[in-house]
């Protein structure tokens, strides 16, 4: 009997004190519980914590590797997220984004039916011959050449050769001649007749064994190609000498945007690459891609 008494007073105490357990355990739960309710129902996030997923990023200039670098620095940062570049002189950017072929393209200009990211700037380097006694022009002397209103070099400088000038044009669907055209107003564009140069190289190569011709091609290769002793001169446009200050400081006039273009619902991996190009982190990649970052003080 003292043994079965001594057991239910035992057992009681035990089950009382698990019981006051269980209830403070309820009254601190439960705050905490309707805590995290409201959090979530407050301020959802734009994009999901962990995405995953590909992104495929078209074109067809100078700025693939721009791409490549901002593709491996956002990779590293969301692990799950696959970046692959199609890169082509012939691909369609605009046309691909169009037909749902690709998540990004990249353009030379804002595209009105298509969401459009300015992410970076590109200073456009008019080149001559080294031997042309041209060494500067004004901007809109630039827009007459090129849309084939001036047509003689001694129209753009008295003491140069009454010669025809050559143009180098780049092929149709280059960035860089949106931008350049767009730039310039040169709404019938660059004339047929002018000699289409396919990549940045085939322009400086074809100027500098021209004496009367005239190209244009982005400007950390025009500047590489200068220090590397190839004959040709970077024209100073309206007065301002063409080089990575002056872009910087937006001083230099011929200068075109680097676009991000994709449809009106992009996906929350495409969105987050967007984001990160316009951060920061990926603004101070953009020197390092050879191009200028939106604001010169990146």
């Amino acid at each position: 009997m003292a043994a079965t008494w001594l057991f239910n007073n035992v057992v009681g105490k035990a089950s009382c004190v698990i019981g006051i357990g269980v209830l403070w355990g309820l009254v601190f739960l439960l705050p905490t519980v309707h805590s995290k309710e409201s959090t979530a129902s407050e301020s959802p996030p734009t994009l999901p914590s962990a995405i995953s997923g590909t992104i495929l990023i078209v074109g067809n200039g100078p700025e693939r590797y721009l791409l490549e670098i901002l593709a491996a620095e956002f990779e590293s940062r969301h692990p799950s997220v696959s970046v692959d570049i199609f890169w082509h002189p012939n691909a369609k950017p605009i046309r691909t984004i169009e037909l749902n072929e690709a998540d990004i393209g990249i353009t030379g200009e804002e595209v009105p039916s298509l969401r459009s990211t300015p992410i970076a700037r590109d200073g456009v380097a008019v080149l001559t011959n080294f031997s042309n006694p041209v060494k500067e022009m004004t901007i809109q002397q630039v827009g007459d050449v090129f849309s084939g209103k001036i047509r003689y070099w001694s129209q753009v400088y008295e003491e140069a050769p009454q010669t025809k000038i050559v143009l180098i044009n780049r092929t149709t669907n280059e960035n860089i001649r949106q931008g350049f055209e767009k730039t310039l107003h040169i709404p019938d564009g660059i004339p047929r007749s002018a000699i289409r140069a396919g990549t940045e190289d085939e322009a400086i190569k074809l100027v500098s064994g021209n004496l009367e011709a005239i190209t244009f091609v982005s400007m950390t290769p025009a500047l590489r190609a200068k220090e590397d002793g190839v004959a040709i001169n970077l024209l100073f446009i309206n007065r301002v000498e063409p080089e990575v200050q002056t872009v910087l400081d937006n001083r230099y006039p011929l200068q075109r945007p680097v676009v991000l273009i994709m449809n009106s619902q992009p996906s929350p991996q495409v969105l987050a690459f967007e984001q990160f190009a316009l951060s920061r982190e990926g603004q101070n990649l953009m020197r390092k891609g050879k191009f200028y970052p939106l604001l010169g003080s990146q």
